[in-house]
């Protein structure tokens, strides 16, 4: 069939297009985000950098205030200003996130051999495709700010670089390289959890097959094109943090930069999904597909995982079998040996450094992607038969597709009004200074509609309010300037945790006159804006 002949601009322009509306579309029915991260910080701070707020509020998104926006802004310019339908919106990021699936397509098509024809290379590329949909992480970050699927563009974009021209059978150039590391180092500009993928593309590409020479000009090719896309990208918001706070990875790595304004005794890790123990760590997908709260924060199923790691021990008895007993297989290969060697060993890296870092379930979103492609492969190495390979392909793929449960993030039908929140009555509030102590309810995403001049001062948080800290000291400054009839404590649920809100609030002499709040109501529940009574002794 010629239009499958995916070496056709046309071809590969028309799969794009497909994957990008059927996923366009399934954002749309899944619905809007409404995540704990969206409420908190991905669309306060992009806000923060274009109004120029980053030494006027302190802390409102907690210290994920510092995290770089780039990633956010086109989305809070489409809802802020542009006033876009949160549907379009979603759509077209849908859309985005869906040539990922285009690129789990295209990796199966270029793994494989001529001894698979042309219609069963797509057949066998689009069931991956499908069953790399039903991720239990790819789908519930699908549409979304969270942005794991955004990341996971730059990292199989960089991979199928090399790959498609390591299909080519022909040494791959260094240009080609220095893009693939381009791709990547954007990636990681934009997040650095995509750092441990610099370790492991660095690590594949030496198992292309050339000298040690070309190996190591490989290597650092890659390398530089890896910070030069880093730097193009993250240059400015390490600049930005350097000039406002001391350290240009603010607010990590404190222990090693001693930024005045957190603490710096320690360095902002994320570790509570960390195996925790030898067997854990030997065996952490038979723990967690069975326990998957001990790899995210929310429940979910996911079986691919567990798949995978068996193909793998198949894989290596085989291949130790075939090594000892010095036979080959002598069956015509289904898989190209070249791109064989750099996704396996992309995907074990990967794992591993993800497994060691930590071990967060949807930072390995790029690896649950072409999980389908690897299974492909591995099975096509092990059992080079294509009908077979087919069948086999076929029955796991569905048992993953319908074993998986998306994570819930939380999301709601589509809205006029992203937050439903209306504007007109926070005008009272104009030169006042509202005071945030809620740990575990996101609040940030109000402030930008309130005036420009209203400032939000966070008393207690995750990070960064510890007495010795300057954060902390320059919050005792502003409610100590501020005039009491200025003065407001906003409150997520004024029903919970009183006691501690009043405790947090009398360490600055203050105290929340409950009795006279204001309710600001949004579509994701109600607040409560009291006005605040100094404690005097």
């Amino acid at each position: 069939m010629k239009f499958l002949r995916v070496n056709s601009i046309s071809t590969g322009l028309i799969l794009a297009i497909f994957y990008f509306v059927l996923l366009g579309i399934v954002s749309l029915y899944l619905g809007q985000d409404i995540s704990w991260d969206i409420r908190n910080y991905h669309f306060y701070n992009p806000y923060m950098f274009l109004t120029g707020r980053m030494q006027y509020d302190v802390l409102p998104a907690q210290i994920q205030t510092f995290l770089n926006p780039t990633m956010d802004i086109p989305f809070f310019v489409a809802i802020y200003y542009l006033k876009i339908h949160p549907a379009i919106v979603g759509f077209v990021l849908g859309g985005i996130h869906g040539l990922n699936i285009w690129m789990v397509h295209q990796f199966v098509y270029f793994s494989t051999t001529a001894s698979i024809s042309n219609t069963s290379k797509h057949f066998l590329g689009f069931i991956a495709a499908v069953t790399s949909i039903r991720g239990a992480g790819y789908l519930s970050v699908l549409g979304t700010t969270i942005g794991d699927s955004t990341i996971s563009l730059f990292v199989l974009g960089s991979l199928l670089i090399i790959t498609y021209y390591l299909s080519k059978e022909k040494p791959i150039s260094r240009d080609k390289i220095f893009l693939a590391g381009l791709v990547l180092g954007l990636g990681v500009g934009l997040k650095l959890t995509a750092a441990i993928y610099v370790i492991s593309l660095g690590v594949a590409i030496n198992f292309i097959k050339n000298t040690w020479q070309e190996k190591l000009k490989n290597f650092f090719t890659l390398v530089l094109g890896i910070i030069f896309g880093f730097f193009s990208i993250a240059s400015y918001w390490m600049i930005l943090m350097e000039r406002n706070f001391s350290s240009p990875l603010f607010p990590f790595y404190n222990k090693i930069f001693k930024s005045p304004y957190i603490e710096t005794d320690y360095n902002l890790e994320d570790l509570r999904f960390l195996p925790k123990d030898l067997p854990q760590s030997l065996f952490y997908p038979f723990y967690f597909t069975n326990d998957p709260p001990l790899v995210a924060e929310l429940d979910f199923k996911e079986i691919r995982f567990l798949i995978i790691y068996l193909l793998f021990a198949l894989l290596l008895l085989v291949g130790l079998f075939r090594i000892i007993s010095k036979k080959r297989s002598p069956f015509i290969p289904l898989v190209k040996p070249s791109i064989f060697a750099l996704i396996i060993s992309f995907y074990l890296t990967s794992y591993l450094v993800g497994l060691s870092k930590f071990s967060i379930y949807r930072y390995l979103v790029s690896l649950e992607l072409i999980t389908p492609v690897v299974i492909i492969l591995i099975i096509g190495f092990i059992y080079p038969f294509k009908k077979q390979l087919i069948l086999i392909c076929l029955y796991l793929f569905s048992m993953i597709f319908f074993a998986a449960q998306p994570i819930d993030w939380w999301r709601i039908p589509w809205s006029d009004n992203y937050f439903g929140i209306d504007s007109a009555p926070l005008i009272a509030y104009k030169k006042s200074v509202i005071l945030m102590a809620d740990k575990d309810q996101p609040t940030a995403f109000i402030v930008p509609y309130f005036p420009e001049s209203t400032r939000f001062v966070r008393i207690s948080g995750n990070m960064g309010l510890s007495e010795n800290t300057l954060f902390h000291r320059r919050v005792q400054e502003i409610v100590a300037n501020t005039a009491t009839s200025d003065l407001y404590f906003l409150d997520a649920d004024i029903k919970n945790q009183r006691e501690i809100k009043t405790k947090e609030l009398l360490s600055y002499n203050l105290i929340s006159d409950y009795d006279n709040c204001k309710i600001l109501s949004t579509n994701v529940g109600k607040y409560s804006i009291c006005p605040v009574i100094r404690n005097l002794p």
